[in-house]
């Protein structure tokens, strides 16, 4: 059983886990700060929890939760007060951490999508000079997750992302190359970064021998096979 409507849930809206019920739903865009739309979602989830309590639960939150140093907005900390819920309420959960989300490139506000429309409809973008970012195909989410619900332990917290860790500048670079474009964009002198420790799931993806194609050419040929 699968709640939501984006494209997480639409990817895993043909994938039958028996007895589980996917969490998909709710605010995806890291800039909100509509405390409405947090409470909405934290209501459907409390809900879902309690008239389900006979299944396995998978919420997806954010790898920027496992960087401790790394400062949450108001986005993040409602990704962790739905982290508690879930363990609060489910005794058998998988929250999957995951980082910035790619997939069909079209119109909206993830990085990969806004830098991509950004290029393809000559849009002026403002970029940190020191900003990085870990990222994962949405195919790859879905490959990880079945064979994690078959092969992994319960009620755990695990990053989903490919070790390589990326410029945004550099994001930029390889969708200019793949577009044949140049984009337009403004330098501002900030940092904004965290560091993972992701040896859980490359032990987990070698244990298990899948094939994801993690590494620093990750991006590149996952974007070309797009576009």
């Amino acid at each position: 059983m699968v709640i939501g409507s984006g494209q997480l849930a639409k990817k895993f809206s043909r994938v039958n886990i028996e007895d589980t019920i996917i969490f998909a739903s709710g605010v995806s865009n890291s800039n909100c700060t509509d405390l409405e739309q947090f409470e909405r979602e934290k209501r459907l989830m409390i809900d879902t929890l309690q008239n389900n309590k006979d299944k396995s639960f998978i919420y997806f939150s954010s790898c920027a939760l496992s960087a401790s140093d790394y400062k949450l907005n108001a986005y993040y900390q409602h990704k962790a007060n739905m982290e508690e819920v879930v363990q609060k309420y489910s005794d058998s959960f998988y929250i999957f951490r995951i980082p910035q989300l790619f997939g069909d490139l079209k119109e909206h506000p993830t990085l990969v999508n806004f830098i991509y429309n950004s290029i393809v409809n000559d849009r002026k973008m403002e970029l940190y000079s020191q900003a990085y970012r870990y990222v994962i195909d949405i195919e790859d989410v879905k490959i990880l997750v079945q064979r994690y619900i078959e092969h992994g332990n319960k009620n755990i917290i695990l990053d989903l992302a490919n070790p390589w860790r990326y410029k945004v500048l550099d994001i930029v670079n390889i969708l200019e190359t793949l577009l044949h474009k140049k984009a337009i964009y403004e330098i501002v002198e900030k940092q904004d970064k965290y560091e993972l420790n992701l040896a859980l799931l490359q032990k987990f993806i070698e244990h298990n021998s899948i094939d994801v194609g993690f590494g620093k050419e990750y991006l590149y040929k996952k974007l070309q096979n797009r576009i």
